[in-house]
């Protein structure tokens, strides 16, 4: 058992941990840096600086032959076939994220040229899901 004090908020807290299967010494180890010694920082000292946050995902140059994933999930359906025409606002690819049915429409009309996933397939933000040619 290690006993800690932990400050939340400005508010202290003493804490009694159980530590399994190691010592306090080799969990830091474990962790990739030794533990700060306990008690308050001495005078002076810089407050932890965090590691990277990750941010959005980088902008992608719009093209309008492309229909891209707006968001991460999984491909559920595909409602049109290469060489299929497709009208504008009609329906092309149900995207399953988090439980939640997403339908991905046509941005405009045109003839599919590719289709570049298939059911069962996960896609990130920006992946391509299919290719088209406008017109009419």
């Amino acid at each position: 058992m290690k006993k800690l004090r932990i400050t939340v908020g400005g508010k202290a807290y003493d804490v009694t941990v159980e530590v399994l299967g190691e010592d306090a010494q080799g969990l830091g180890a474990h962790m990739g840096a030794p533990l700060p010694p306990p008690g308050p920082r001495p005078s002076g000292a810089s407050p932890p600086v965090p590691g990277p946050v990750a941010g959005p995902p980088p902008a992608v140059a719009a093209d309008p032959d492309l229909i891209r994933a707006p968001l991460a999930g999984t491909v559920q359906k595909i409602f049109v076939g290469e060489g299929a025409h497709v009208e504008e606002k009609s329906p092309v690819v149900l995207l399953d994220a988090m439980k939640m049915d997403t339908y991905i429409y046509a941005s405009r009309s045109g003839t599919v040229e590719k289709i570049e996933v298939r059911p069962g397939d996960t896609v990130q933000v920006t992946d391509i899901l299919l290719r088209y040619r406008p017109g009419a």
